[in-house]
């Protein structure tokens, strides 16, 4: 067991070091939302809130070790979100966020996703890529579960919100999975690239349709899943 949990930490490691600091926070962030409405969704399972803390630190962690110029941007947002980023439990209603802190979480991930296209891509494109497609698709599966939790649905999405359009984002994605699996990639990592298309295209309807019911905890496992199989194609790359 010792073992396991070891690769697993030396792993994680690889990923994290394939992302610039910012990008690790906007992935960790986009994370956080996920697991936090998904806490919502599941009326309080404790699993998530686990899951939502844990990658709340990781996204406060990687934030304090950005460029200055980027915690100017962001950190002060960051710092006021944190004290009201959870939900009060109401007595004949359950779980509930005032909705101004929704609609900040929102405006921050969207912010903070236009910032980093402008930002530089890592120089070895495998791991660009498999970076980029790890970050899209927890930013789709954060707006999925945002939407989903929400009492308005789509309807609450704004014009700035509508900024992230999860349809492109997932063309993005799909079109880097085409580009990876036709370079000369070791055997396992095309196995696990394609795995991954498999997976993703199994939920991309959920997660660019946000006018229709989506099966959350179908979509949340997915992405968990299709994270794995990315970090299987990283960790040769990464030199594991």
């Amino acid at each position: 067991m010792r073992f396991i949990l070891a690769v697993l930490l030396f792993v994680l490691a690889q990923i994290s070091w394939s992302m610039t600091p910012f990008q690790q926070h906007l992935h960790s962030t986009a994370q956080s939302l996920s697991a936090f409405y998904m806490y919502e969704l599941t009326e309080g399972d404790e699993r998530h809130l686990r899951e939502f803390n844990k990658h709340h630190q990781e996204a406060s962690r990687a934030l304090s070790s950005c460029s200055e110029q980027q915690k100017n941007k962001f950190l002060s947002r960051w710092d006021k979100l944190t004290p009201f980023w959870k939900f009060d439990n109401i007595k004949g209603v359950g779980l509930n966020i005032d909705l101004r802190v929704r609609l900040d979480l929102r405006e921050y991930m969207t912010d903070a996703y236009l910032y980093s296209k402008d930002l530089p891509t890592d120089k070895n494109e495998v791991i660009a890529k498999l970076g980029e497609i790890k970050i899209l698709t927890s930013i789709m599966s954060a707006r999925t579960m945002d939407v989903a939790a929400s009492h308005l649905g789509s309807q609450s999405l704004t014009k700035h919100d509508h900024q992230i359009q999860s349809k492109d984002l997932a063309g993005t994605v799909q079109k880097n999975i085409a580009d990876l699996t036709k370079m000369k990639l070791a055997r396992a990592q095309i196995s696990a690239l394609k795995k991954a298309k498999t997976q993703f295209s199994f939920i991309e309807d959920s997660l660019v349709n946000h006018n229709q019911v989506v099966p959350f905890f179908l979509v949340y496992r997915n992405i968990i899943r299709l994270g794995k199989l990315l970090d299987e194609s990283s960790q040769q790359v990464a030199g594991f």
